[in-house]
C-alpha cells in the first residue's frame, strides 16, 4: 500500500473510531477504598433536572477509566476528568429520576487495573428552580474592581452578570453592589443596593426599573440587608452601622460587627418608609417573612452599652464576643400595616450561642438558621453550623447531615422546599462555595453536593468567593446596561418616612 493509501486508511480508520464508546478494564483487582475525587459526589442525592456531575479522579494513575450505569443504559469515559455531555446527563437523570445511578471508576498502575469501590448518586423526585445568582466577591476588602452580581443556569452552565461594579466605576468613582432579592424568587422582582459613587437602592419590579435613596434624617443608614414580602409590594430592612476588625493572630481573619441597627418596611409603591420601633439596645438585623406574610422574623442581640455614645464602635469592637443574637418575630397584618411586638421564638443566648439568619421553608414548617458562638456575621466563623427548627413542635437540631467542620453559614430554601443552598467553606477554609442539599417532608437533610461546574477542577483555582446564593424561577431578563443607565444617569429617589 502506498503512502497515500496509507494516509487515507488512516483517516478512514480514525473517523470510524471517532466517538466510539471507551472500553472498560476486562480483568481488575478490586477495592475496599471509595475513589478519590473532586467534586465530591459519593452518595449525594440530586434534583432530576441538575447540570452534569462532572468530577475529577483525584489520584495519580498510569490511565483512567470510569462507567456510570444507570436504569436501562450506561456512559463510560477514559479521561481523568469524568464530564458526561449535557444531553446525555439528562438521560441519565431522566431514567433514575426516583432512583439511583451507580459509578465505577478504574485506574491503572503500572500495567494493572483495579475498581476502586463503586458509589451511587440518588435523583430525587423533585426539581430544583432553574436558576441561582449569587454575589462574585474577591478576598479583598478595600477594592471592589471585579465585584459582579452573577445568574446560573442549574440544568446547564450558562453563567451571566445580572451587573457588575465596572460597568459604571473607574478609578475615581468605585462602586459596591450587594444584597440581591427577589420577591417570591420572581427574577421580574428583585433590588440591590449600589454604595459609593452613584448610591442608591435598585428596584425593579415588572419592567420598571428605578433608584431610591432609603435613608432618612431619623435612621441610621438607607435599607441594607432585605426581605421582600411574598404577595405585598413591601421589602423590609434592616438598617445597620457595620464595622470590620482584622485579627493578626485568629484564624478567622475578620469580624464584621453590627454596631447599630433597627428595622424599617419600604412601600416601593409609595415610596414609603415606616420605622419599626424597637428598643434602643437591641441589634436587630436580617429580617425574614413567613410564607403566608404574616410574621417577620429577625435576629435581635440585646445589648447595653457602658460607655458614652462617641465610644460606641470602641466598645462594640471591644466586646464583640459578648453579642450574642436571640431569633425573634413579629406579627404583621397586611391589611392595616400594623406591626406587632417582639415575640421570642428561640433563645441561643441562654446556651451561650449567637443565632442569625432565619429562613423559612415554604410550607411554613421549618425555621433554619445559622449558630455559632457570638455576634451575627457567621461567614467568618469556623464554628457555625446550620440548625433547624420544627415550628409545630419547638424542637430544634443541628443539621449535622448536612454540616462540615468549617463554615456553614448563608442559606436559602427552594421554591418547592425540597432543596437548600447554602455557603460554606468545608474545601479549604477560605473561599465560600454553594452546596446543594436535599431536605425531604421531614426536614431531613441528604449529603449535599458543591455547584456542578464543566470543569471540575474549577473551583480548586477560582479564586472568588460565593455571596448571597439565591434561587430563582427564571434568569433576570434586564441588561446590565439598563441598570448602569439607571444607576448612572438618574439621581435616587428620596424616600418620604412615614410617621
Amino acid at each position: 500500500m502506498n503512502t497515500f493509501l496509507k494516509t487515507l486508511t488512516g483517516i478512514w480508520l480514525g473517523a470510524l473510531c471517532f466517538g466510539c464508546t471507551p472500553q472498560m478494564p476486562d480483568t481488575y483487582a478490586e477495592s475496599p477504598q471509595a475513589p478519590e475525587i473532586y467534586p465530591d459526589y459519593n452518595g449525594v442525592t440530586v434534583p432530576p433536572n441538575i447540570a452534569p456531575l462532572c468530577f475529577m479522579i483525584d489520584e495519580e494513575a498510569d490511565a483512567y477509566a470510569a462507567r456510570i450505569s444507570y436504569p436501562g443504559g450506561e456512559w463510560t469515559t477514559d479521561d481523568r476528568k469524568v464530564t458526561p455531555p449535557e444531553k446525555k446527563w439528562h438521560e441519565i437523570l431522566a431514567a433514575s429520576q426516583g432512583k439511583e445511578m451507580e459509578v465505577e471508576v478504574f485506574v491503572e498502575h503500572d500495567g494493572k487495573w483495579t475498581r476502586r469501590q463503586p458509589f451511587h448518586i440518588h435523583v430525587a423526585e423533585e426539581n430544583i428552580d432553574p436558576y441561582l445568582s449569587y454575589r462574585l466577591i474577591c478576598p479583598s476588602y478595600v477594592t471592589y474592581k471585579d465585584l459582579t452580581i452573577n445568574q446560573r443556569d442549574l440544568t446547564g452552565f450558562s453563567e451571566n452578570i445580572i451587573y457588575g461594579n465596572m460597568i459604571n466605576s473607574d478609578v475615581e468613582h468605585a462602586q459596591c453592589i450587594n444584597c440581591h432579592a427577589y420577591q417570591n424568587y420572581s427574577p421580574a422582582r428583585m433590588q440591590f443596593h449600589v454604595r459609593e459613587s452613584m448610591g442608591g437602592t435598585v428596584i425593579s419590579y415588572d419592567g420598571k426599573t428605578v433608584k431610591a435613596n432609603l435613608k432618612t434624617d431619623s435612621l441610621i443608614s438607607g435599607g441594607v440587608y432585605p426581605a421582600w414580602h411574598p404577595t405585598e409590594k413591601l421589602i423590609a430592612y434592616s438598617v445597620n452601622r457595620t464595622g470590620q476588625t482584622f485579627h493578626t493572630r485568629d484564624l478567622q481573619k475578620v469580624e464584621v460587627q453590627d454596631m447599630l441597627s433597627d428595622l424599617i418596611l419600604y412601600d416601593v409603591e409609595k415610596n414609603e418608609v415606616i420605622r419599626i420601633q424597637g428598643d434602643a439596645d437591641e441589634l436587630e438585623v436580617f429580617p425574614w417573612w413567613s410564607p403566608d406574610g404574616k410574621y417577620l422574623y429577625y435576629a435581635s442581640a440585646h445589648f447595653e452599652r457602658k460607655d458614652t455614645i462617641e465610644n460606641l464602635d470602641n466598645e462594640t469592637i471591644l466586646r464583640y464576643k459578648e453579642i450574642k443574637y436571640n431569633l425573634y418575630r413579629r406579627t404583621y397584618d397586611p391589611s392595616t400595616g400594623n406591626v406587632g411586638q417582639p415575640e421570642m421564638v428561640f433563645d441561643a443566648a441562654a446556651i451561650g450561642k449567637s443565632a442569625t439568619l432565619p429562613r423559612i421553608s415554604p410550607d411554613g414548617r421549618f425555621l433554619m438558621f445559622t449558630l455559632g458562638e457570638f455576634g451575627v456575621f457567621h461567614i467568618w466563623h469556623k464554628d457555625a453550623d446550620l440548625y433547624l427548627m420544627d415550628l409545630r413542635t419547638g424542637q430544634v437540631r443541628p443539621m449535622t447531615e448536612i454540616n462540615s467542620p468549617d463554615v456553614e453559614s448563608y442559606h436559602s430554601w427552594s421554591s418547592n422546599g425540597r432543596w437548600v443552598v447554602f455557603s460554606s467553606r468545608r474545601y479549604d477554609g477560605n473561599y465560600t462555595r454553594p452546596f446543594i442539599a436535599y431536605i425531604d417532608k421531614e426536614g431531613k437533610g441528604r449529603k449535599p453536593f458543591e455547584l456542578p461546574q464543566e470543569d471540575p477542577d474549577m473551583h480548586r483555582r477560582f479564586m472568588r468567593s460565593y455571596n448571597i446564593p439565591e434561587f430563582m424561577t427564571g434568569p433576570v431578563e434586564t441588561p446590565p446596561q439598563e441598570f448602569a443607565s439607571v444607576i448612572r444617569d438618574t439621581e435616587a429617589v428620596p424616600a418620604r418616612q412615614k410617621n
